[in-house]
């Protein structure tokens, strides 16, 4: 069904007369969709969202148990994606796809099936996202980056351009490299956070802890816990992220002073 049919499920938006959507979608409010987009299955897009040219939602999973169950994407509000982002609805029955609200998907990103990503994230140009991989709310990736399957990346971390990221990267953190490594503390992006000082020092203690006391993860966390560092909301947020590991957390460390600043 082309666009131009569908206006008034985007109501006071535009819809280019090219792009496809699908009987099964649901567009928002206030939502922009650019020249060639192709809305397909069941997807829920919020309000305020704006699709550049290309965008394609709602694929079949590259997944080959896929078997055609009924799964999704939705997408929350105030979204901006770029040329030729492509994002996979999920596999296993009552699962999604799941994209959070203010996010810049830049040109050629693919989020694969069954992944989450939060609020205000970044995906620069030619991130590629394997399946069921998490991005944590306010996680900036740098472009040509690729994450494997069951990564996630942290709050507020950031991983530099053309990395591969095969381990959870922490929240907090700044990594890069292939394969990624930590190289500290994300100070800028906390500091643009909000981030109070008292907490960014509690930070800069865990992370000494976790890169450079030379304990392993169970040991460094216990130690972080015993020193009451976890009485800061956002250490206790790192906490709890590591031990929450799937994957295994990425405790490679490139700079000699990782950890501190």
């Amino acid at each position: 069904m082309r666009g131009a049919r569908n206006r008034r499920s985007a109501i006071d938006g535009v819809i280019h007369p090219t792009a496809v959507i699908e009987s099964q979608v649901e567009i928002g409010p206030n939502t922009e969709i650019g020249p060639f987009c192709r809305f397909e299955g069941r997807v829920r897009v919020g309000s305020g969202n704006r699709f550049v040219t290309g965008v394609a939602v709602g694929g079949a999973p590259m997944d080959r148990r896929y078997s055609g169950e009924p799964t999704g994407v939705i997408i929350g509000d105030s979204n901006v994606f770029y040329e030729y982002a492509t994002i996979h609805r999920s596999t296993g029955v009552g699962t999604l796809t799941r994209v959070g609200d203010e996010n810049c998907i830049m040109a050629y990103v693919h989020i694969a099936h069954n992944c989450r990503v939060g609020s205000r994230c970044t995906l620069a140009n030619g991130v590629q996202l394997a399946g069921h991989v998490e991005v944590h709310d306010g996680a900036t990736i740098g472009g040509l980056t690729g994450v494997h399957q069951f990564c996630r990346i942290g709050e507020l971390a950031m991983v530099g351009a053309c990395s591969y990221v095969n381990k959870d990267i922490p929240p907090f953190m700044l990594a890069a490299g292939n394969p990624c490594r930590v190289v500290g503390l994300n100070t800028v992006g906390l500091r643009r956070a909000g981030v109070t000082a008292e907490a960014v020092a509690g930070l800069k203690l865990a992370s000494r802890l976790l890169y450079r006391s030379g304990l392993n993860l169970v040991q460094a966390l216990g130690r972080i816990e015993q020193e009451s560092l976890v009485e800061v909301a956002e250490v206790a947020r790192l906490v709890d992220f590591c031990r929450e590991t799937g994957r295994g957390v990425e405790l490679r460390c490139e700079a000699a002073e990782c950890g501190v600043e």
